[in-house]
């Protein structure tokens, strides 16, 4: 893997992840 591949694999494990975090954050209160 390249180190743009990495890059972009992190990319798409985290968005959702920050999507979901700041949903819960909104549920939350």
């Amino acid at each position: 893997m390249t180190d743009i591949q990495v890059y972009i694999a992190l990319a798409i494990a985290l968005i959702p992840g920050v999507l979901a975090f700041r949903l819960g954050m909104e549920l939350y209160r």
